[in-house]
């Protein structure tokens, strides 16, 4: 029931789908839907915590694979991005709920607590990129990456073709940019060389020392 009504409102909007279309397309009859779901707003709910079950499994497992060395910083990037991608292209409960986010504000405030979960685990990988950040500096730095992901591939699956495709690109190169100066090596933390320590930019273009 949950992927068909989700694929209804992929596909209709949320105000224009019915649960009699929804039962029908899962093959159910309308008395069995209201069983589990007494609405459409409790089918959306449904649909969008599994949505923010399943971006938590792969964010974790991103962190986890990061965190044992998996790569460069800028490979992490480059796979995060495209597995959040990936994931709200093919999943029918991200495209549902990114097509009609605006219809939960139960899902907005769920959202914006997993991406500060997210910002907390992202600020431990960065540490062993840039250990020359404070924890206060890293937090901020993994908050923005975060937000700057969450936002940006919401606006890629909203454009849609190829202009949406480019701007998931266009994400990497965006945080890529980023991350440059606060990032000691471009090496994976557990064959790259040590580095002398660098501060953040400051305003006026100039690192500390």
């Amino acid at each position: 029931m949950l992927e068909a009504a989700g694929n209804i409102f992929a596909e209709k909007g949320f105000d224009a789908a019915t649960t009699e279309e929804i039962a029908e397309r899962a093959g159910v009859s309308i008395g069995s839907l209201y069983q589990y779901f007494p609405n459409k707003e409790a089918l959306f709910e449904a649909i969008a915590d599994q949505y923010l079950a399943r971006a938590r499994d792969v964010f974790q497992l991103h962190m986890t694979a990061a965190a044992i060395g998996g790569g460069t910083w800028e490979e992490i990037i480059d796979r995060a991005i495209d597995a959040f991608d990936f994931l709200q292209r093919t999943e029918v409960g991200g495209r549902a709920v990114w097509m009609n986010w605006a219809r939960s504000a139960r899902f907005f405030a769920k959202g914006a607590e997993l991406n500060t979960e997210f910002a907390h685990q992202a600020e431990g990988v960065l540490a062993i990129f840039a250990p020359q950040l404070t924890a206060k500096e890293r937090l901020v730095a993994a908050t923005t990456v975060v937000e700057v992901i969450s936002s940006m591939l919401f606006v890629a699956v909203r454009t849609g073709g190829e202009l949406g495709r480019q701007l998931v690109e266009e994400t990497k190169v965006l945080l890529r940019r980023y991350l440059a100066p606060l990032a000691t090596s471009s090496a994976s933390p557990r064959a790259s060389p040590a580095v002398p320590a660098r501060g953040r930019p400051k305003a006026n273009g100039r690192r500390g020392a």
